[in-house]
Formats: C-alpha cells, sequence, structure tokens
C-alpha cells in the first residue's frame, strides 16, 4: 500500500491529509476547510480502483480569496504604525487567505462523477507523485485482466 500525507492548508500546515493507494482501492482521509485555513471537519472515502476511469493534476486560481487576502493584507499594512501586533496578525492572515487563492487539484474520474482533492500550491509535486501512483495502480489493475500479458510474463 503506497500513501501519501499532505497539508491541506496554507495558513494552518499541521492539517493534514492522506490517499493511500493499494491493488484494489484509493483511501483517501482528509481534512476540510473554510476559506482554505479554517478547520471545518473530514472527508474518508474508499474509492475502488475498478470505478476510477482516470485523474488529472491542475492548478487553480480562485480570485475572490486572492483578492480579499489582497485587502486585509494592506488592511494589516495600514494598521501596522498603531498597532504592530493587529497589524501582523492581519498581514499574516491575508498573506494565508490570498495564498489559499492558489490551488492544486487532483481531480480523480470516480463512475464518471469527478472527486476532487484541492491542496496549497506548495504540494504541486506530491499531488503529482499521487497522480503517478493513481495511474501506476490503474494500469497494473488492467494487466491483471489481460490474459496476453499474463502468459508472456508467466513464459518468461
Amino acid at each position: 500500500m503506497k500513501g501519501l500525507e499532505f497539508s491541506t492548508s496554507l495558513l494552518f500546515f499541521w492539517i493534514k491529509g492522506r490517499v493511500e493507494v493499494d491493488n484494489r482501492f484509493v483511501k483517501t482521509n482528509l481534512s476540510n476547510t473554510l476559506l482554505g485555513f479554517i478547520p471545518a471537519g473530514k472527508d474518508q472515502q474508499n474509492i475502488p480502483l475498478k470505478n476510477i476511469s482516470g485523474a488529472m493534476l491542475s492548478t487553480k486560481y480562485f480570485f475572490k480569496p486572492i483578492i480579499l487576502g489582497i485587502l486585509i493584507f494592506l488592511f494589516g499594512l495600514g494598521t501596522l504604525s498603531d498597532s504592530f501586533i493587529g497589524g501582523l496578525i492581519f498581514l499574516l492572515i491575508g498573506i494565508g487567505i490570498a495564498g489559499s487563492g492558489i490551488q492544486t487539484i487532483l481531480r480523480i474520474e470516480k463512475a464518471g462523477t469527478p472527486y476532487h482533492i484541492s491542496v496549497p500550491f506548495f504540494e504541486k509535486e506530491k499531488m503529482q507523485l499521487l497522480n503517478d501512483i493513481i495511474h501506476n495502480a490503474l494500469a497494473d489493475d488492467t494487466d491483471k485482466t489481460d490474459l496476453n500479458l499474463f502468459f508472456d510474463k508467466k513464459s518468461q
């Protein structure tokens, strides 16, 4: 069983998600967040490999969180002279919300409906690795049902 653990939030990097892939299932255990940084429950699924038709990786830019984060960041810059700690808090929250607007999304097609795993932009390498693991598992699953390939391997 191959598994990967990754951060699901930019600001609260300790909020983790986990995806495991074996020869029969893709098992997800993800933490849900609001605005990309407020913890809001868990999402667990077991997706049979037979129901997965493919997986793809993309990067999305969501402008509402980016603009909101920039506005909060600018507000934080303005309040730095009045209250350093308060301004610093607003700066960090603004950066976190703006950064959560840049998402790497792994889309798994399962039985005709997409299942999305969204992570911050800095987890793109892990999502690429997970995408490759899923593709390899799908290829191995297809190879199990190919009798010509089975007998070719057996004769070697």
